[in-house]
């Protein structure tokens, strides 16, 4: 049982690193390309075409956090749901799944409508997501309460 612990545990750790840099990932391309193809007829469009791939590997990464997440509490007896940041963590999770979703819905809207206001509106929902998975990351590390 400790060694499946411990192999959820680096499963976690990965799907954080690698999965969820998708989302940084994301902000830096939208963020980039708002800045260099300012006046570019059709360059946003087809920017946003590009992040779909980007948006589907972070959605698959939230869902396998918060998979192995529980799985972890589950190796515990649920000794980590009676703790508040634990209990933080899920919430803002959640949050950035909500994100997660708008930022989908901003990306077709975008693409369909032709919409160059979309690579802004994509960049600041994607820059909240960033935030709440780093607090998520430090209320994980620092554990304080």
């Amino acid at each position: 049982m400790n060694n499946l612990y411990t192999y959820l545990l680096v499963a976690h750790v990965l799907i954080a690193v690698l999965g969820l840099g998708s989302v940084a990932a994301v902000a830096i391309v939208a963020a980039t390309a708002r800045r260099v193809e300012r006046g570019s007829t059709g360059a946003p469009t087809k920017v946003l075409m590009w992040l779909g791939p980007l948006l589907r590997c972070s959605t698959f990464s939230l869902v396998a956090m918060m998979s192995t997440g529980f799985l972890l509490n589950l190796m515990v007896s649920g000794a980590f749901s009676a703790t508040w940041w634990f209990r933080g963590s899920v919430l803002l999770l959640v949050a950035t799944n909500v994100l997660q979703a708008l930022v989908r819905r901003e990306v077709r809207r975008g693409i369909a409508n032709e919409d160059d206001g979309s690579l802004r509106r994509v960049k600041r929902i994607v820059y909240g997501m960033c935030t709440l998975i780093a607090v998520i990351t430090v209320l994980m590390e620092v554990k304080p309460f």
